[in-house]
């Protein structure tokens, strides 16, 4: 059961009342890996981008930042429920709250846990029942356990697709 930081300066992440920008399917490549799908998007979000989506932007900072990124979609339902944004400056990932329309937002500290990329796969392969829970989404993650071999037999196919997603579709 996770700890509930909300109001602690060592919370997990930053609470956002939305969900996250959604993925652009034409810039995505679907990995099954049983009961859930891995989606590697090669991705850039600006300024621009985020004003479009919520009219917001990031309050007056300046935001232009790419890399892979990483969905983790159930594969009954479609719907994400983790996405790692393996960015080159600002890497983090995002715990989806679907049936509240929240995230949570972490920051990837890459000098304490390295590359990104690999820290993601990590996660998927070890620790994605968890994380899975932590999103509300205990049945799901109870399929993944049973299943977790399915996952791990995906993840080097996952990081082809997303050494290659490095830097964005033009």
């Amino acid at each position: 059961m996770p700890i509930d930081r909300q109001e602690s300066p060592y919370r997990r992440g930053t609470r956002y009342d939305t969900l996250p920008i959604p993925m652009v399917a034409d810039d995505c490549v679907t990995v099954d890996a049983g009961p859930v799908q891995l989606v590697v998007e090669s991705r850039r979000l600006t300024n621009e981008i985020m004003k479009d989506y919520d009219g917001n932007g990031v309050g007056g900072l300046h935001f232009d930042d790419y890399g892979a990124t990483l969905h983790v979609c159930s594969a009954s339902d479609g719907l994400e429920y983790l996405r790692f944004d393996c960015f080159e400056n600002e890497p983090h990932y995002h715990y989806i709250e679907q049936g509240v329309g929240a995230n949570v937002g972490v920051r990837i500290d890459e000098l304490a846990v390295g590359d990104p990329i690999e820290f993601s796969l990590s996660c998927v392969a070890s620790h994605l029942p968890d994380m899975l829970r932590n999103c509300g989404v205990g049945d799901l993650a109870d399929e993944v356990t049973g299943q977790i071999d399915a996952v791990r037999a995906s993840v080097d196919v996952v990081r082809e697709l997303m050494v290659k997603a490095r830097h964005p579709v033009s």
